[in-house]
């Protein structure tokens, strides 16, 4: 995790915990920081067909499909130096990023003997983490907005310089390089400057905002069934069909049993050594993406 405040971090890391995003297919590295959370909401939306019923019936036929579920979440990210801010700006730049897809390079070349490339649409191999309510679980970014505080104010640039001469008789440093440089060489409470003494920066043209607010959205893939019985619960019709001694979707933690109907039991392996169809789908905009058991994302057209 990149730099927080370090009361922030402390309380973090023995009581709470961050948003980690990171991809199965190693399109960019890891991120996650602790947010302060101040909206969480689950959409789960079953998905119908429905058609006209016979003749002479009132009502029409509905056929399940899926059900979707979605998630969106607000929080703040307040920044108490200059540091913070900029880690801030970085993260949300990642953010930004996962709405959008990716490409893939084809094996034959244009007539001019360039890469062919083809656009894949969105990206299906990223993962969120957060807690005990999105558990490491592939999702689509659909949604990021970004609004920064100008009420709480900027971090600035300072130009002002100090003294005559700077280090080993150069132009004097400014107020900006100058708190910049004893961050990254020596903060703390016996240092050259402390955590909060770090309000001005050398960049100049460029303000770091204190505080930012950021709302994300996201579909929510699932490479195990979902639903009663299954493959994974051969003639059990009544147990939840992942079959893995956890409650779902929200875990509860210790102090409250996982149900009877989601506890784990045996399963004999299925004849001949085949493996079992455990995909799990999402229907979105007339198109279905599957996930199977080993987390392989297929599209039907």
């Amino acid at each position: 995790m990149s730099y927080q405040f370090s009361d922030v971090k402390t309380l973090g890391d023995k009581s709470y915990f961050g948003l980690s995003i990171s991809n199965t297919e190693g399109k960019f590295a890891p991120f996650s920081r602790y947010v302060f959370l101040t909206d969480y909401a689950e959409d789960f939306e079953a998905v119908w067909s429905i058609e006209p019923g016979g003749n002479g019936r009132i009502d029409k036929d509905y056929s399940y499909v899926s059900t979707n579920r979605k998630a969106n979440l607000s929080f703040k990210l307040p920044a108490r130096n200059v540091a913070e801010a900029k880690e801030n700006l970085d993260f949300c730049s990642k953010l930004a990023k996962t709405v959008y897809g990716s490409y893939s390079r084809e094996d034959e070349l244009t007539i001019f003997g360039n890469s062919r490339y083809r656009y894949d649409g969105a990206n299906v191999t990223n993962k969120v983490k957060f807690g005990n309510l999105i558990r490491n679980e592939f999702c689509f970014f659909t949604d990021f907005s970004f609004t920064p505080n100008m009420d709480a104010g900027v971090f600035e640039y300072s130009g002002q310089e100090i003294g005559l001469v700077g280090p080993n008789g150069g132009p004097p440093r400014t107020v900006g390089q100058t708190q910049t440089s004893h961050f990254s060489n020596d903060k703390g409470p016996d240092g050259l400057i402390s955590e909060t003494g770090y309000v001005y920066h050398d960049n100049k043209g460029e303000v770091y905002p204190r505080e930012v607010s950021v709302t994300i959205s996201v579909i929510i893939l699932h490479n195990y069934p979902l639903g009663f019985g299954g493959p994974r619960r051969p003639g059990k019709p009544l147990k939840w069909a992942e079959n893995k001694n956890r409650d779902w979707p929200h875990g509860t933690g210790p102090a409250y049993p996982v149900p009877s109907y989601m506890g784990s039991n045996p399963v004999p392996p299925p004849p001949g050594g085949a493996r079992r169809d455990e995909a799990e789908g999402v229907e979105i905009d007339g198109r279905r993406y599957m996930v199977d058991g080993n987390g392989n994302i297929t599209i039907d057209d």
